[in-house]
């Protein structure tokens, strides 16, 4: 074992040392989100980049517990492990809310024409499936916008988005909204020394 001294760590970086640079720390304000809308709201002119500047936060719950099967013999017990209950995910984006100069809460608007593809409320319209997916990229970067870690979630829809409780005694303002989405399958790359990715991540998205 080595010394209790910085010095001998490989993440200290110290002259004479065993590590040639210090390690960084991995930042959980670093990243950003890409879509690509349903081809419908494509073709609506919906801009997805508006999307990406509002969405502040989103959940990497991407190694769920797996449930385990119990043998006995007498009092001695043994543990299996089962197979995953199921193999989609559920995540949660906020956003940003704000009216531009058209008094139109765009992404808002987006999110509720992206909904309306499921159900639409007012018409009782429906869509196929082939009609409501759409795919969401997260990239989470170091400071020089390295990617270390690239989450491309497929086969997306929507589900729910997060309502407003008006007031005449709330001083507050309507900053954000929760949209609730679905994913059938996912693509989790990142860097791993033990493990070479092709094509390896790069900057940018």
């Amino acid at each position: 074992m080595p010394l209790p001294h910085f010095t001998q760590l490989q993440m200290t970086g110290s002259p004479g040392g065993p590590g040639t640079n210090p390690q960084e720390v991995v930042y959980l304000n670093l990243f950003e989100i890409s879509f690509i809308l349903p081809v419908i709201l494509q073709a609506q002119g919906r801009d997805p980049f508006m999307l990406l500047q509002q969405a502040t936060n989103i959940d990497f719950e991407l190694t769920p517990a797996i449930e385990t099967a119990e043998q006995k013999f007498k009092f001695s017990t043994r543990q299996f492990m089962k197979t995953p209950t199921k193999t989609s995910i559920d995540f949660n984006i906020k956003f940003n809310i704000n009216v531009d100069d058209n008094g139109s809460m765009v992404v808002w608007n987006t999110l509720r024409a992206w909904y309306d593809l499921v159900w639409n409320s007012q018409n009782g319209t429906l869509n196929y499936k082939s009609d409501i997916i759409g795919t969401i990229i997260a990239n989470q970067h170091d400071k020089k916008g390295v990617v270390l870690r690239r989450v491309t979630f497929q086969n997306c829809q929507i589900k729910s988005i997060g309502g407003a409780a008006l007031s005449w005694g709330s001083s507050d303002i309507w900053s954000e909204v929760q949209a609730e989405f679905v994913a059938d399958y996912w693509i989790d790359e990142f860097i791993d020394g033990n493990f070479t990715i092709n094509p390896p991540l790069i900057a940018g998205y």
